[in-house]
């Protein structure tokens, strides 16, 4: 008897303990939720952190894939990537991914953005594909990420592949109505194209860009536009109009990124001008920003190409050789030339 009700009174204790933390977590969810809809980002992970080990605690496993699918697309926005792929990766196999449309594209977009920003481009491509499997052309999410898997393309050097997703995108966000992503797969349209030398096209798009951008009084769309309106300068060699331009950009740059290729495109201004110093102080003014491995590879191959021309070896070949280094981590076959490039170098 004394047993039966020593055992009732721990059910007891334990089911009202289980009950309270389970009641916690729940509270730490909610709260979780809703820094991350304030776009709190700390706050929300920190939440998550403390949900993820109560559930851990006390097995409660019916929520442990929607506290990791959150806590890994936190990581996304904090841009702490290797560790939001940790997190995600594991829930890709995960039977619940199919349980809901909308937090699958999540967690794969999280993977996919993550991978790319880590240089890993055959992986996110993967998970660029995945989602276009998941969603259909009326999506607008199915368009973006037309315009992503283009982008991925472009970094990989395959300008033709690049182009028929930015087409695609282009028209489906047309048929939509939608002005912002109808633009912005314009400006990478516009960028592959001119990567193949392929220019005569090029204005009219930029005034379609442009007057779509117009409408939606979209600063980052008119940035980028007026840049590539900047490349298409440096082709047809305006020297006027380009360091006009180019020093008006710089001026207004917003991020690293559009900072770094604005750099770009004044190492390749340079290059062509034979004024090395000129591209030497940009080369290394790029390469000192917090830039993803893509764009890091192809300073390197500028970099290669600047003492190659000035008759400086070893530091092109150490340029190259870094170059090569980056370019195999993205899975670039564009590393094999690169090496080509080296054998070619007279050795002293």
């Amino acid at each position: 008897y004394l047993a039966e009700r020593l055992q009732v009174t721990v059910d007891i204790f334990f089911g009202s303990h289980n009950e309270i933390v389970q009641k916690t977590m729940m509270t730490l969810i909610h709260q979780a939720e809703q820094a991350e809809r304030q776009e709190r980002w700390h706050d929300a992970l920190e939440m998550w952190e403390s949900a993820r080990s109560l559930c851990e605690a006390y097995h409660f496993t019916t929520w442990d894939f929607h506290i990791n699918a959150h806590r890994g697309i936190t990581l996304v926005n904090l841009e702490r990537y290797q560790c939001a792929v940790e997190t995600l990766l594991p829930l890709v196999v995960d039977p619940r991914l199919h349980d809901n449309r909308d937090v699958a594209y999540d967690i794969l977009r999280g993977l996919a953005l993550s991978t790319r920003q880590l240089g890993q481009l055959k992986m996110s491509e993967t998970f660029f594909r995945l989602i276009l499997h998941l969603l259909g052309p009326s999506d607008e999410r199915w368009i973006r990420t037309q315009i992503n898997l283009a982008s991925i393309y472009e970094l990989s050097g395959e300008h033709d592949q690049a182009i028929q997703h930015y087409v695609l995108a282009a028209e489906s966000a047309r048929r939509m109505g939608n002005a912002e992503l109808e633009a912005w797969a314009i400006v990478g349209w516009t960028t592959a194209e001119m990567s193949l030398g392929m220019r005569e096209n090029v204005s009219l798009l930029l005034d379609r860009a442009r007057d779509l951008a117009d409408s939606r009084q979209d600063e980052r769309l008119l940035y980028a536009v007026r840049h590539n309106r900047l490349v298409l300068k440096r082709i047809q060699r305006d020297a006027d109009a380009f360091l006009r331009d180019y020093t008006v950009l710089l001026s207004e740059v917003s991020s690293d990124e559009w900072k770094a290729r604005l750099l770009e495109e004044k190492i390749k201004w340079s290059l062509v001008d034979q004024n090395w110093d000129d591209a030497e102080t940009c080369l290394h003014e790029a390469l000192e920003l917090p830039v993803t491995t893509p764009i890091r590879a192809e300073l390197f191959m500028l970099g290669g190409e600047l003492y190659k021309q000035r008759g400086k070896w070893v530091q092109a070949e150490t340029y190259w050789l870094q170059a090569v280094e980056a370019l195999r981590a993205c899975g670039k076959e564009l590393a094999n030339h690169v090496l080509r490039e080296l054998q070619r170098l007279p050795r002293e």
